[in-house]
């Protein structure tokens, strides 16, 4: 589904840049638009090729009408020694699309800025989207989306709303500071030194982080602020976050004062700092989630914490929090696998969650799984499992990393139905529950046995070559009657093929010529009899 959604999304790239009646085309050797005549639903066409920054500003489309920024005849690539690559002032409703090309899926890259930041959303600018675009090696952050209050007092909470931040389909590697930094972390004030008065930034709202690539960030890999009505973090793939190892810069993903962010099928990987920091308000669900060794190459002081998969604190303003914490996988983490240090809470909800190895059992015993530092009446647990010992669990490949559940999992249909609660999706937006429960863990078995007693091998069926290309012979031995039929499905059940034979045989022959590469199964059908067997097909 994931594949799909992507090919659909590149295709939409496609259809932008090749329908774009081009209002400006922009060349290698400018480095300003102003807004003057354009108009919205007007497109703006960046020449492919090498160039300097890039400065938009007063460029404004309506909600309805947005303006869009393409790149037209191949890549844009930006390598500047300013202080941004790509800057937007006093610009909203606009899209910045980079259409692939036959050399890149990401058609703007941004591969080095010298004295600041990748891109830069600021100056009362909104109703921003970003997609299909690399940047990496800046000097600070990656993506930053704010506009800080200063002693003009035009861009302060009350007078100020950044309404409209979508992300998605980006590469960000090898960044200084944050890869993402999204709406101020000052949320509870703001100094102004200039005027000797403490402000409150702008809020942000309608957030969609979704589908990005972050790897090897110096701070957080994505940093989501003051961001309280619809924030969403979803579907990233985070690695290598925190290398700096700079104190209160340390997660994979943090969401911040201020903010009530849904955070859900999220990949996080050998990152230094924890795995998801979370000290926003309101009513959370963090779910679905994939932390794999959280912290496990950060070798902290006496005076520094260990890290965590999941580290709950308290908010800047001391605000309630309520959080469904669901369906998580962590691997091996630093130390505890979920801790709760927040004091303002109430009612949390902790089901189905797996977490295995954490690197303080032998300090901690079972709160190396779920640290509740006394807040033990306000969570409700239930059917999560914790095991020392991965390799007990049932994963597809743990040293491969595919964390995955085998059908005779002890994950499998170990879970709580939740109720109004309940995820009906797994972390590879596959169906769940699957057959007869729900899974424990990011994942949801998709195998057609997977909770059931699934057939043993029997022993009178025979399917070679397995793996099988351009055809597979199937025989039963001392069988009587002979089958008939032969049916082939997906692994999920569904129906890819039926096979007829006209005369009995102890020897079938299975044209596979059309069938795509996969999992499949094999279902032999008799008057007394079912027989299964899995067949693996890989075209040549």
């Amino acid at each position: 589904m994931k594949t799909i959604t992507l090919l659909l999304l590149i295709l939409n790239a496609f259809s932008v840049a090749s329908k774009a009646q081009c209002k400006v085309e922009v060349s290698n050797l400018t480095t300003s638009v102003n807004g003057t005549g354009i108009l919205p639903g007007d497109t703006i066409c960046l020449e492919a090729g090498n160039r300097d920054y890039l400065y938009f500003s007063q460029i404004k489309g309506s909600e309805a009408n947005p303006i869009v920024i393409v790149n037209k005849g191949g890549t844009v690539t930006i390598d500047t020694d300013h202080f941004f690559g790509i800057k937007f002032s006093q610009s909203g409703h606009l899209k910045l699309i980079g259409v692939p090309t036959d050399q890149s899926q990401y058609g703007i890259q941004i591969t080095r800025v010298g004295g600041g930041a990748g891109i830069t959303i600021d100056e009362m600018s909104q109703g921003i989207e970003i997609a299909y675009t690399e940047v990496s090696h800046t000097k600070i952050g990656g993506i930053y989306a704010k506009t800080d209050p200063d002693c003009s007092f035009v861009a302060t909470r009350e007078k100020f709303l950044f309404d409209g931040l979508k992300i998605h389909h980006c590469y960000l590697h090898d960044i200084a500071d944050e890869g993402f930094y999204i709406g101020s972390s000052k949320y509870t004030g703001q100094h102004l030194p200039d005027c000797d008065t403490t402000v409150f930034p702008h809020l942000i709202h309608n957030v969609h982080i979704h589908d990005n690539l972050v790897e090897r960030t110096g701070w957080d890999g994505i940093q989501v602020s003051s961001s309280p009505i619809n924030c969403f973090i979803y579907n990233n793939i985070i690695v290598n976050d925190s290398e700096k190892e700079t104190p209160n810069q340390m997660s994979g993903i943090l969401i911040g004062g201020g903010s009530d962010c849904d955070c859900y099928n999220n990949k996080i990987f050998d990152g230094k700092g924890d795995g998801i920091d979370v000290f926003g308000f309101g009513e959370m669900k963090i779910y679905n989630n994939l932390i794999v060794r959280a912290g496990k190459s950060f070798q902290p002081d006496i005076n520094t914490a260990y890290r965590h998969g999941i580290f709950i604190g308290n908010a800047p303003d001391n605000a309630a929090v309520r959080l469904k914490i669901m369906h998580n996988t962590i691997i091996s983490p630093k130390s505890t696998g979920v801790k709760i240090f927040n004091t303002s809470t109430s009612n949390h909800l902790f089901f189905n969650n797996l977490i295995t190895n954490p690197g303080s059992f032998n300090l901690d015993g079972e709160a190396a799984y779920l640290n509740l530092s006394g807040n033990q009446l306000n969570i409700s647990v239930k059917n999560n499992l914790f095991s020392e010992h991965p390799e007990n669990i049932g994963f597809v490949s743990f040293d491969a990393d595919n964390f995955d559940l085998k059908p005779g999992s002890r994950a499998v249909n170990a879970g709580f139905e939740a109720g109004l609660n309940k995820v009906i999706f797994d972390i590879e937006n596959r169906p769940r529950p699957h057959n007869n429960g729900f899974d424990i863990g990011a994942f949801e078995c998709q195998d057609v046995f997977a909770g059931l007693d699934e057939p043993g091998i029997d022993p009178e069926l025979t399917v070679f070559p397995n793996p099988a290309s351009a055809s597979v012979f199937v025989a039963l031995k001392n069988v009587n009657p002979q089958p008939t039929d032969i049916i082939l499905t997906k692994l999920n059940g569904k129906l890819v093929k039926v096979f007829n034979f006209s005369s009995l045989s102890s020897k079938f022959h299975l044209d596979l010529q059309g069938i795509a590469d996969g999992f499949y199964l094999i279902h032999v059908i008799t008057a007394e009899k079912t027989y299964h067997r899995k067949l693996h097909i890989i075209q040549p």
